[in-house]
């Protein structure tokens, strides 16, 4: 779909360098003889809510190996309907990876107790035979918040990891743009306010670009806190701006793109994987972005191929 623009063909000339430089003897539009071990997923969100069912046909039958939704469907699916959708994950063989807990805010300068709606987060995704529950900040990227505020941000976050490790479960922190985590110096200091033991790292790729991190630095830097990477584009448009000013980009509704087509810098990111040994999963977003003629299926279409080019077993 995406084989003519500029790119798209910089993206396969990249490959084709980190094939030669890794050893990997496969040409840029195949997939690499030494595959890479990670589980590949993909996230829900590129979908409306009114085609959940589609949306999970679709990564199904695309060979994906699970799912990321989004926290509506802890109260679309409650009561004994978490039951009817476990049945339903389980007959498309999707393990559900991840689930975003929406409905947790914290904002540290509003610091309330949300360890309840957490635990509920908690209760349903472990009955739902899930892994990973994923938390942002939600401070505000140009605010100079003092130490004492970052550290109490971090107890609270501590304390939420404690209640899905409780759980079975896993807590990651998930740097977002337009949040204290949007830039690199800003998730150094959330990461470092909490305890390592019960709150990870998810990494997304776009995010950390527009924000003017370098996602493989961030993957080896943390490799050992990181539980899931999110593999998502970004429109070059869209990093040209942010690199001038990312407060011009904060309010624009189209700022990603499907994987190889945009900024992000793809095989320094597999270069790292492969350096740290990072065997996690690796789930596939995309949300902010415009849908071609074909929508999300297509788009999910695309980026399967991409993946499989970057050397993942989809």
């Amino acid at each position: 779909m995406h084989r003519h623009c500029p790119g798209r063909r910089n993206f396969l000339k990249q490959l084709g360098a980190l094939a030669v430089a890794g050893g990997l003897h496969g040409s840029p539009g195949k997939s690499p003889v030494n595959p890479l071990p990670n589980p590949v997923g993909y996230a829900t969100i590129s979908w409306p809510e009114s085609m959940f069912e589609q949306a999970l046909e679709t990564i199904s039958g695309l060979g994906f190996k699970g799912v990321q939704m989004l926290g509506w469907v802890r109260e679309a699916y409650r009561g004994s309907r978490v039951e009817t959708l476990r049945d339903r994950l389980r007959a498309l063989k999707l393990q559900p990876a991840a689930l975003s807990c929406s409905n947790v805010v914290l904002d540290p300068e509003k610091p309330r107790d949300e360890t309840g709606e957490l635990r509920a987060y908690a209760a349903f995704f472990q009955r739902l035979g899930g892994f990973y529950l994923q938390v942002t900040d939600g401070g505000k990227p140009r605010k100079r918040y003092s130490a004492e505020t970052i550290q109490q941000l971090g107890a609270r976050m501590t304390d939420m990891g404690k209640i899905a490790r409780d759980h079975g479960l896993t807590l990651g922190y998930h740097p977002h743009f337009g949040t204290i985590g949007e830039t690199r110096e800003g998730l150094a200091r959330v990461l470092e306010a909490t305890d390592p033991r019960y709150v990870k790292l998810i990494a997304d790729v776009g995010h950390l670009t527009l924000g003017g991190a370098d996602p493989a630095e961030v993957v080896r830097t943390y490799h050992d806190r990181l539980i899931f990477l999110h593999l998502k584009d970004v429109r070059r448009d869209a990093a040209e701006r942010a690199a001038k000013s990312r407060d011009s980009v904060r309010r624009e509704r189209y700022v990603f793109c499907e994987i190889g087509t945009g900024a992000v810098n793809f095989p320094s990111i597999i270069q790292a994987f492969r350096d740290t040994a990072f065997t996690g999963w690796v789930i596939v977003e995309l949300d902010g972005y415009k849908r071609g003629p074909g929508g999300a299926d297509a788009s999910a279409q695309t980026n399967k191929e991409a993946v499989q080019k970057l050397g993942f077993r989809v």
